[in-house]
């Protein structure tokens, strides 16, 4: 048997962990990476972290079930999220009709428990070189946008909330600096949530009134309601909010701590929308994930504008991990987008990155000595300097975290 790629990926969703491990050695043995879930909620998150090539599903997940139906359920989820899955169904010793059943519904291949390990490996090798060739000739690119990559403890934390509590109906706090991917956990936990067949509805908490609320409540009857910036809502509608959320799950965002969303929108609402709280650190704490971003992106905008993929010299490397980042993964998606528009070379050169000086000052005083415009203009760079910290940019300012607090309501920052 040929052995393959180490660039080879296989998922295998099965509840039972015995068969799950048999699985993984069995592959990894012949150079395949391998990752497994025990059920489908689980396999969502790691499906929407990074590629994979060839997915090994199960059909029964709750105990006692024979009849496939949940197995069924994922497997027109998986084709419909993406035409070129590759998916074998594994099925028992009388389910020859239900993997009939299964590659009419779009899976590639079954193989029968307990399997042979030669007929598992060539029918995984199938799968292998039909999902390449699919690749080859596929109108979207290989590399998928959208995905919470990262190996740092936050972002892998950050990561299993979501595994955890997208199934369940619990609303969500996301907190997190501009541009370290609120929006993009949200999608991810309306996607493996029981909701994912429906709409996902937002409404950006600044820019609401009654109306408003209104309106997006009503489309998100039954669903899921991302309410946006919630700390920036104004107060007069913290009672008119609160009661147009019955029977909506809610997943909220900020840019501040618990304490500071309790201070703009009170503990009642922050009970109805604080249950989980998932929290995204700023890019320059994620050690390690700049490089492993920086290139995902790089990759990504290289297949979407048509340009050639090319390798990053030492310098530029160095350059991205030393930058403080200050705009976190949005800031760095778009100066890798920048670098590949702009550059020519035979590598990606530090010239192409544009990168702000990192001797880059705060802003400056405002010349007309106003003191409150310029105690605004102080606590909004010490905020941007620090992501977005309290505590960190309190003790910048030698303030208590309760006067900036004041003081950023003061300014609605």
């Amino acid at each position: 048997m040929t052995a393959m790629s180490t660039e080879s990926h296989i998922l295998v969703i099965d509840d039972d962990p015995d068969i799950a491990k048999a699985a993984r050695l069995l592959l990894e043995r012949h150079g395949m990476r391998v990752s497994t879930a025990a059920n489908p909620e689980a396999a969502w998150v790691l499906l929407a972290g990074e590629p994979i090539d060839v997915i090994l599903l199960d059909l029964n997940f709750a105990r006692g079930r024979t009849t496939g139906e949940e197995g069924f359920a994922m497997l027109d989820r998986l084709i419909a999220a993406d035409a070129r899955a590759v998916v074998i169904v594994v099925t028992g010793h009388s389910g020859i009709a239900v993997a009939v059943r299964a590659m009419r519904s779009g899976a590639t291949d079954f193989v029968i428990k307990p399997w042979n390990n030669e007929r598992l490996l060539t029918t995984v090798e199938r799968g292998l070189a039909l999902r390449r060739a699919k690749l080859e000739t596929a109108a979207t690119p290989p590399v998928h946008d959208g995905i919470l990559l990262g190996e740092s403890a936050g972002i892998t934390r950050a990561r299993d909330l979501v595994a955890r509590v997208a199934p369940t109906a619990a609303p969500i706090l996301i907190h997190g600096a501009a541009g370290t991917g609120k929006t993009l956990v949200a999608r991810l936990v309306h996607q493996a949530s029981p909701h994912a067949s429906l709409p996902l509805i937002t409404v950006d908490a600044e820019a609401a009134d009654a109306t408003v609320i209104a309106q997006q409540t009503a489309a998100a009857a039954g669903g899921l309601l991302v309410i946006d910036h919630i700390d920036r809502l104004p107060r007069a509608l913290n009672g008119v909010l609160l009661s147009a959320l019955d029977g909506i799950r809610v997943i909220a965002t900020t840019r501040l701590d618990r304490t500071g969303v309790r201070v703009a929108i009170g503990e009642d609402l922050l009970d109805r929308v604080g249950t989980i709280e998932i929290a995204l650190p700023p890019l320059v704490d994620r050690a390690g994930d700049v490089a492993l971003l920086a290139r995902h992106f790089l990759a990504l905008f290289a297949y979407r504008h048509g340009k050639p993929l090319r390798p990053l010299d030492a310098d530029t490397a160095q350059a991205i991990a030393a930058d403080r980042w200050p705009d976190n993964v949005r800031g760095l998606r778009q100066t890798m987008e920048r670098a590949v528009l702009l550059g020519n070379g035979e590598t990606y050169a530090a010239g192409d990155l544009l990168l702000s000086p990192a001797t880059a000052e705060p802003l400056s005083l405002a010349p007309d000595l106003s003191l409150a415009r310029n105690e605004e203009t102080l606590i909004t760079a010490a905020l941007e300097r620090h992501a977005f910290n309290v505590s960190r940019a309190a003790a910048q300012l030698g303030l208590t975290r309760a006067a900036l607090y004041r003081r950023m309501a003061r300014y609605g920052l």
